[in-house]
């Protein structure tokens, strides 16, 4: 640990996740005081040549403590890789895992792959990325820079098992991953990606052996909704969605069993300290929301910020912490029978709640960059972002209410319609319609004065 460190913000688990899976508390994503984001919660697999050369080192670097570790000590993205490479040169890499690193001005993604071996490089800025459990780097002079370990291609041509490809330039994915390692659990959710944010190009059905690129051209600008609203995606519309189909064999991109998900939105032309917004799900995003955390907060609200205690591992307190709210109603939306009728109209509310406060954070922010009293600015975006998850928990814990108490109401084997006069049945299966969510999503418009 170096002797100074910044102020950042993360999403640890709670103790009782903690206690629950027997684990460290794992920052998930992160935001610091000089604009600096990071996530490194992407596992991937190298194959058995690579792995052969170079095993993985039992205590070495980890996702559960590589974020925290160079968040707090880096003042821009380029300087943030270089902590994260030197713990992999010095005491090795535990997991085969790839990070995002974002500032104000760059962003730089590495695939760390062996013990010692990695490869970061800084991404284009008229591009994006989509990106599964699975490594997508092929050749390193199609970036601008690039920072690898020392060994990186020597190795893999003394161990006789690199790739060459393009200009007899090393193929990265080919050599210390492939195609042999690539699982339709990952390589599924890269596809649907490039389906949805350039569909003019790949709009083709899912293939396993399509090589699809790290980065590329999306057909249109891509919004902060587009982003949250992949993190929800299901394969709806295809043969692979579970719960239009009812399949059990597919790793969609919204799952139910995530604990936390984010979207780091950063402003380029703001002070570094208020330049990030954390917007974070707790629980499955499904059929959760997203609320603001902005890098200059001082605090969270009081739910947010809940640790439920280690002893109270198997509570599932869905009045206390929003997690468990949001769980449940993923658990009671999910599913052929549900998602229709109680999960698609939990959606729309959300998505018009989400839209309304991504509207009002940008306004927020706009506000509060004309405040000079740094102190004054922190508190005033604090008591915004708080105010936001205090409306979305107390709104989920009312929706959750009102998809049960509907489910229970409709809940009835009997399923023919029959004549209210003579009872005879008609011969008609009863149709459910969608749930009406009565809650007004305009109040999420509301942003406060500066003064």
């Amino acid at each position: 640990m170096p002797a100074t460190t910044y102020k950042y913000t993360a999403t640890p688990y709670m103790n009782s996740t903690q206690a629950y899976k027997d684990g460290s508390p794992d920052a998930a994503a992160c935001t610091n005081e000089y604009g600096v984001s990071m996530s490194m919660s992407v596992t991937a697999f190298p194959n058995k040549d690579a792995l052969k050369a170079d095993p993985l080192e039992e205590g070495g670097i980890c996702e559960d403590a590589a974020v925290d570790l160079v968040i707090c000590q880096s003042k821009t993205a380029r300087e943030a890789v270089e902590p994260l490479c030197k713990i992999i040169d010095k005491y090795g890499s535990g997991e085969s895992n790839i990070a995002i690193i974002a500032d104000q001005n760059e962003v730089w993604y590495v695939e760390m792959y062996t013990g010692h071996q990695y490869a970061a490089v800084k991404l284009p800025k008229d591009k994006v990325a989509v990106f599964g459990n699975e490594y997508s780097l092929e050749y390193l002079s199609d970036y601008e820079e690039n920072i690898t370990s020392k060994d990186l291609i020597s190795l893999a041509e003394e161990k006789s098992f690199a790739v060459n490809g393009t200009d007899n330039e090393i193929n990265l994915f080919e050599t210390y991953s492939g195609k042999e390692m690539t699982t339709e659990y990952s390589h599924m959710r890269t596809w649907i990606g490039h389906k949805i944010l350039a569909p003019s190009k790949y709009n083709s059905n899912y293939d396993h052996n399509t090589m699809y690129p790290l980065c590329f051209s999306p057909d249109k600008d891509v919004s902060l909704q587009d982003v949250c609203q992949l993190l929800r995606n299901r394969y709806e519309g295809t043969e692979y969605s579970p719960d239009e189909t009812g399949r059990v064999d597919v790793r969609v991109i919204g799952s139910d069993t995530t604990l936390s998900a984010h979207v780091i939105q950063v402003f380029p032309n703001l002070l570094a300290e208020m330049s990030c917004i954390n917007w974070i799900s707790s629980g499955p995003p499904v059929y959760g929301v997203f609320i603001p955390v902005s890098n200059d907060c001082t605090n969270v609200s009081e739910a947010y910020g809940a640790d439920q205690p280690a002893e109270d591992k198997e509570v599932f307190d869905t009045e206390n912490y929003p997690y468990y709210t949001f769980k449940e109603l993923c658990t009671n939306c999910l599913g052929p029978d549900n998602y229709k009728i109680y999960g698609e109209p939990v959606q729309n509310y959300w998505k018009k709640a989400e839209s309304n406060m991504f509207d009002g954070m940008s306004k927020v922010i706009e506000k509060a960059s004309k405040i000079n009293d740094s102190d004054v600015r922190a508190s005033y975006i604090t008591s915004y972002c708080n105010d936001m998850q205090n409306k979305a928990f107390e709104d989920g814990k009312q929706i959750l209410n009102d998809v049960i108490w509907t489910q229970n109401k409709n809940r009835n084997t009997f399923k023919i319609e029959r004549n209210p006069e003579t009872h005879q049945m008609t011969g008609k299966q009863v149709e459910i319609p969608p749930m009406n969510i009565t809650l007004d999503a305009s109040k999420y418009k509301y942003v406060p004065s500066a003064q």
